[in-house]
């Protein structure tokens, strides 16, 4: 019987092993978003908050209502969104100061496709309650590398004269795949596994001659 490939073997071992580990971990971050959402549900039944509390993590504050007053700091970015009525247009968001001088984001409200409404300018003062968004992609988008940013999103409930509100995101279309993606990497590491198993078979396999 012929002895293992040393380095092969080991190769083999070590993807086998860090497919298997990468599975495991996406098992864990699935455990971790399912409480990250269980939170986000708890907040919709907390007390409003006034004002966003300094230091504090965007996630904790999640889908938390608050009463905010802000001062705008940017043009307006325009997101395809829905009004309450289903009808598809823009929302409209804008870097919003804090007095603190943290700069959020506001989502000022809807607006039709066609429409092109009176929007408040920069260093227009915004004062309202609205559902807080963690969302650091957006963040990035519209509020740069601002100083003091914070990626926390306030829709308002009321849109800005000439807007209408936004319908905010939803916790129920927030993904949670980590499951799924922890199933890839184990039948990745069971396909490895079968396939270098038949190439040992094969090379154990005496030669016969056609």
């Amino acid at each position: 019987m012929r002895r293992l490939p040393l380095l092969p073997t080991l190769i083999v071992a070590l993807a086998i092993a860090a497919m298997v580990a990468l599975g495991i971990w996406q098992i864990r971050r699935a455990h971790w978003k399912d409480g990250l959402l269980a939170s986000y549900r708890a907040s919709r039944n907390a007390p409003d908050l006034y004002g966003v509390p300094p230091g504090a993590d965007p996630d904790a504050i999640a889908f938390r209502h608050a009463h905010v007053l802000c001062r705008v700091t940017t043009k307006e970015t325009l997101l395809g969104g829905t009004d309450a009525s289903g009808r598809t247009g823009f929302r409209t968001i804008v870097g919003c100061a804090l007095i603190d001088g943290r700069v959020i984001m506001a989502d000022l409200g809807w607006r039709a496709i066609d429409a092109r409404p009176l929007l408040p300018a920069v260093g227009t003062r915004i004062e309202g309650r609205g559902l807080l968004i963690p969302d650091e992609v957006l963040a990035r988008r519209v509020l740069g590398k601002t100083a003091g940013a914070v990626p926390l999103l306030l829709v308002l409930d009321g849109g800005v004269q000439g807007l209408s509100p936004s319908v905010p995101p939803s916790i129920e279309t927030i993904p949670n795949n980590h499951i799924s993606y922890a199933v890839q990497w184990f039948l990745f590491a069971g396909v490895a596994l079968v396939i270098y198993a038949l190439a040992l078979y094969r090379r154990s396999m005496p030669n016969r001659r056609r």
